[in-house]
């Protein structure tokens, strides 16, 4: 249809035109999904057209059906009584069957072709519904990849500026943790004394001890 041939045309010209600008995958991957949604409303209105028009079409073969009954009927109950208005409920009959015929036509190609538009529409929203699902995956690992890429070339570049930042943070550390280490206390002369006397009578007890071993 040329509704389609006409996507394909536009599809491919809006997206060259983006390609010899630049190469961004994205922005041309955004531009084939938009052009695809233009279509698929379009064609969807179409569609809703041709659905009108089938149902337009079905009505009027109903109706001339209704007069192909109506004037038979009508043939049936004057003709005994009036043969010359019955030959013209007969004319009448035939011209509505005439006219039924040539709907019926047209309502078999608009049926048709309403079920060929139907497929074509279907084809390419799967189509524009497979492109919103690679474009989402694809972006979303796009970003991954990047960032995995960024983290490895900060590696890379970094690595040994990175490594002398931490070991001057810990010498720093360590070098804290020493002064405060050995920092003098302050004295307490009550605990000295104790400390002293317990000394001195632990020093004493053993001298009695070493004395009576000695007898």
């Amino acid at each position: 249809m040329k509704i389609f041939k006409k996507l394909a045309v536009s599809v491919n010209s809006h997206v060259d035109t983006m390609a010899n600008r630049f190469e961004n995958r994205e922005a041309l991957s955004l531009s084939y999904i938009k052009e695809y949604e233009k279509v698929v409303a379009k064609s969807k209105v179409k569609l809703a057209q041709m659905d009108n028009e089938v149902k337009r079409l079905t009505k009027e073969v109903k109706k001339y059906q209704d007069d192909i009954e109506l004037w038979a009927e009508r043939a049936k109950k004057i003709h005994m009584t009036d043969q010359n208005k019955a030959l013209e409920c007969v004319s009448r009959m035939k011209t509505a069957q005439k006219k039924q015929e040539t709907v019926e036509s047209d309502l078999q190609e608009a049926q048709a072709l309403r079920t060929s538009m139907f497929n074509d529409v279907e084809l390419v929203h799967e189509k524009l519904k497979t492109l919103k699902r690679k474009h989402q995956n694809l972006s979303g690992r796009q970003v991954c990849a990047d960032a995995v890429h960024a983290i490895q070339r900060v590696d890379t570049d970094f690595h040994h500026e990175i490594d002398e930042l931490y070991t001057r943070w810990e010498t720093d550390v360590v070098a804290t943790e020493l002064h405060h280490n050995h920092l003098p206390t302050e004295g307490d002369p009550l605990a000295d004394e104790f400390d002293s006397l317990e000394e001195k009578q632990d020093l004493q007890k053993s001298l009695d001890d070493l004395i009576a071993s000695s007898k």
